[in-house]
């Protein structure tokens, strides 16, 4: 009998495996992948090589090389299929990174549209062209209501079409700081969330089961109320109704995990989150439960000194460290039925 059900078991999963294909999707804080180049429309003084931080080819170099084998790695070695991204300033810096041997053979394509932020860093996304194809891109504008002529990061909006033939659509942010003082800046990342939510209400209003995957660095935690009361993005999968959105960083935040670390203290910055077809796999694309991962390794981190156990940064103020970013990557997995 038990030859029998391991028998049937075993049928199951090879159908399963036949039938569905897992995919990695990821989130990285470049923290400030600045070519060389002075762009006279831009404010990009701070990384050239007449700068404090003296920003030259050599160290530009390294940075490519130092993102590459942390994006690389991900997924087991394998690169995520999409990655979304911020803090880039240009496509030819994501086309050198995407150029990096560490890189060459996940077929990324980059996707980014120039922003208007003042310090002339965008949001963008690398998708693998073997298993996805490209259908729009498009930029959502944040505004303030007090302060209309600031400028920050659009939210970018890409659709792309699987292997399944289901198209999904990847929103990526980066909203404002906290610059100034939590509370204080609040109302802009409120703002920034009001936006995304527009946009699934949009999408919503088309088609309720539309395959949406925000993620971005939201500098705010998953229970700050920018992300769970105006984007209603619940770490509940049972509190779904009525076009909420589930956080799959949630349950990280309260395990005390972080993506991103200030004076020690980790925060959860960084974060995916998706429709609720996706998280109830009432379509085509399902969330693999609890697979939100911060993918983190020892080589990202200061191994000596006071700062022990910090993000091994590109720099520390002016002083140049040679490491990778301050934010840690996030991914998460799905699975495509066909």
């Amino acid at each position: 009998m038990k030859k029998t059900v391991l028998f049937v078991l075993s049928l199951f999963a090879c159908f399963y495996v036949a039938h569905a294909q897992q995919i990695c999707i990821a989130f990285y804080n470049q923290e400030n992948l600045f070519d060389t180049i002075n762009d006279p429309l831009k404010n990009d003084d701070e990384f050239l090589p007449t700068a404090k931080k003296a920003w030259n080819t050599q160290k530009y170099t390294t940075k490519i090389s130092q993102m590459a084998k942390v994006i690389s790695s991900i997924n087991n070695g394998q690169a995520p299929d999409v990655l979304g991204m911020c803090e880039v300033e240009n496509l030819q810096v994501l086309n050198d990174l995407i150029g990096d041997k560490q890189l060459k053979s996940s077929k990324f394509k980059a996707v980014h549209v120039e922003g208007p932020d003042e310090r002339s860093i965008d949001n963008a996304l690398l998708y693998n062209t073997s298993q996805f194809k490209l259908i729009k891109v498009q930029t959502y504008p944040v505004i303030f209501a007090d302060k209309p002529e600031s400028k920050t990061r659009d939210v970018l909006f890409v659709e792309l079409e699987a292997k399944n033939k289901t198209r999904i659509v990847f929103l990526v942010n980066h909203f404002p700081s906290r610059l100034g003082g939590e509370k204080e800046s609040e109302p802009r990342r409120w703002a920034a969330a009001k936006v995304v939510r527009n946009i699934c209400d949009s999408l919503y209003a088309l088609n309720l089961n539309r395959e949406i995957i925000i993620m971005g660095d939201f500098n705010d935690e998953p229970n700050n109320s920018s992300m769970d009361s105006v984007m209603r993005a619940k770490g509940n999968e049972y509190d779904l109704n009525g076009g909420n959105l589930f956080n799959c960083m949630y349950e990280l935040k309260q395990n005390g995990e972080g993506s991103h670390y200030y004076r020690g203290q980790p925060s959860m910055l960084d974060q995916i989150i998706i429709s609720a077809p996706v998280a109830n796999c009432t379509g085509k694309v399902c969330y693999v439960k609890s697979s939100a991962t911060i993918f983190k390794q020892p080589w990202m981190f200061e191994q000596e000194g006071k700062f022990k156990g910090s993000p091994l940064r590109t720099y520390a103020g002016d002083k140049y460290l040679g490491g990778f970013s301050d934010h840690m990557p996030v991914f998460i997995y799905l699975t495509l039925k066909k």
